[in-house]
């Protein structure tokens, strides 16, 4: 049986504002109906019209190199990416679509979302410090949330792991937001690659297949827009 109540509480919050590319820590988020406010607001587009990710799928196309690139939200709210030994440009321009194209080898540009959805499933994604540990404990020494791009990690201190998928179809307040678990996160070779700070580890997909299906985590869906701060309690509601 569920327990009801405190779950945990928000020790890492995350926002990606180019998809596939390196993410910004916060103290805060503001969560809206389509998800964390700024989020994948903008992705990078192939020649073919398919969005940069590190897989292949319908909409998507892996472009490898994409997780080197770290972006950054400056004071006034310009959005700057930055590739690997280069100086932050805004975005939108054709300065970081030049940038970006002679890193990957092929012209791109950076649009902001229209047609096609940047989210790959969920439009928000949560962990929990105990399903992280879990896997710390297969790998043989600690890993780093980032490394799963996750929006909010959740301090889950005495809860066992995978707990989050027990949520699946039940609501969480967290901050004055309101959200719904819709489903657990199936993991794909992206959570292998490196990223600044972190080496390829092809073990991570492999332990994940054999031991737990391939997921990792949840998605969720925003119920009630809010804001969510670092330390804030994570309460499942009735």
């Amino acid at each position: 049986m569920l327990q009801l109540g405190a779950v945990g509480t928000v020790t890492e919050a995350w926002r990606y504002p180019i998809k596939s590319l390196g993410g910004c820590p916060h103290p805060a988020l503001v969560l809206d109906a389509r998800g964390v406010e700024g989020d994948r607001a903008f992705a990078v587009y192939g020649a073919d019209g398919k969005i940069g990710s590190g897989k292949s799928t319908r909409r998507f196309r892996r472009m490898d190199g994409l997780l080197e690139c770290s972006t950054s939200l400056e004071a006034d709210g310009t959005i700057t990416v930055c590739v690997p030994g280069g100086a932050p440009l805004p975005v939108p321009s054709p300065e970081a679509d030049a940038a970006l194209s002679a890193l990957l080898g092929e012209p791109v540009d950076v649009r902001p979302e229209a047609a096609l959805a940047h989210f790959d499933v969920g439009a928000l994604h949560l962990l929990t410090t105990s399903t992280l540990g879990w896997l710390a404990e297969r790998l043989g020494g600690p890993i780093s949330a980032a490394r799963f791009r996750p929006n909010v990690v959740m301090h889950t201190p005495e809860a066992p792991p995978h707990s989050e998928e027990g949520w699946v179809g039940r609501r969480l307040r967290i901050g004055t937001a309101i959200i719904e678990v819709t489903e657990p996160t199936e993991r794909c070779v992206m959570v292998n690659l490196a990223q600044p700070g972190l080496a390829s580890d092809e073990r991570i997909l492999r332990v994940l297949a054999q031991e737990h299906d391939a997921h990792l985590g949840v998605y969720a869906s925003v119920m009630q827009p809010g804001t969510l701060h670092l330390g804030d309690p994570v309460e499942l509601l009735p």
